[in-house]
């Protein structure tokens, strides 16, 4: 059957760190986006990974504005590259700073672990499609870093902006990890950059943020069999 979605109104916006709701208020509200997953058969792997990730981060600043009544086209544009040379709004771009194998079996991030520097079985259940066959999932971490960049027209408002942005991170912890992304951990926010883009003069902050994620692939127990006896010939020859 085809997985549906959960609409980015129906993720709840548990607060600000100064507007909280209470702790009754935001299990309640977690525990129903969790029924509506469970019900429109949304599955978790598909966010582990990177891209997953960036998903999860646009619809979080969306459910945010939802929550924040921001008029349409009044939003943070949300962008893969530089803004484009007539922005109304402001922006934020995102891009990979670096990419390693990831660590587990650790404590805080930058603690000493084990990689995994290749993939590892996961889990190995029924097949749901193919009787008398088992599904193998594999999993393989990574460590991100993920570079921000958020543009405004002024240091003031981009500073406003750096600091919502912050805010919308840390207040959908709890999102991000409900749909497998291990750890958001914030590195920084370096110095207030000049740009000019067009004919505009843009105020950039640059910010940076640790993301381990988790690429995750699934297959029949005979695709395994025979991967194993292709090992076996080679390793002969």
């Amino acid at each position: 059957m085809e997985s549906k979605t959960v609409s980015i109104a129906e993720i709840p916006d548990i607060g600000s760190s100064t507007q909280r709701l209470a702790e009754p208020e935001v299990a309640r509200r977690i525990e129903r986006y969790l029924s509506n997953l469970k019900k429109a058969e949304v599955q978790e792997p598909e966010h582990n990974d990177l891209l997953g990730f960036f998903g999860l981060l646009q619809n979080a600043i969306r459910s945010r504005e939802i929550s924040q009544k921001v008029p349409e086209g009044k939003g943070l544009l949300i962008l893969a590259q530089d803004p484009p040379e007539e922005i109304n709004t402001e922006a934020v771009t995102f891009f990979l700073g670096a990419r390693n194998a990831g660590q587990y079996g650790r404590g805080s991030m930058g603690t000493n672990g084990v990689k995994e520097v290749v993939p590892h079985l996961r889990s190995i259940q029924n097949h749901p499609e193919h009787a008398g066959e088992k599904l193998v999932t594999m999993g393989r971490l990574f460590d991100n870093v993920v570079r921000l960049r958020v543009y405004a027209r002024d240091d003031l408002t981009a500073l406003r902006r750096v600091f919502w942005l912050e805010n919308v991170i840390d207040s959908f912890r709890w999102y991000f990890r409900v749909h497998g992304i291990r750890q958001v951990l914030e590195m920084g926010v370096g110095e207030k950059e000049q740009v000019t883009i067009g004919e505009l003069l843009l105020t950039r902050y640059p910010m940076s943020y640790f993301v381990q994620t988790e690429d995750i692939y699934q297959f029949g127990s005979q695709e395994l069999k025979y991967a194993e006896l292709n090992a076996i010939v080679k390793t002969d020859e």
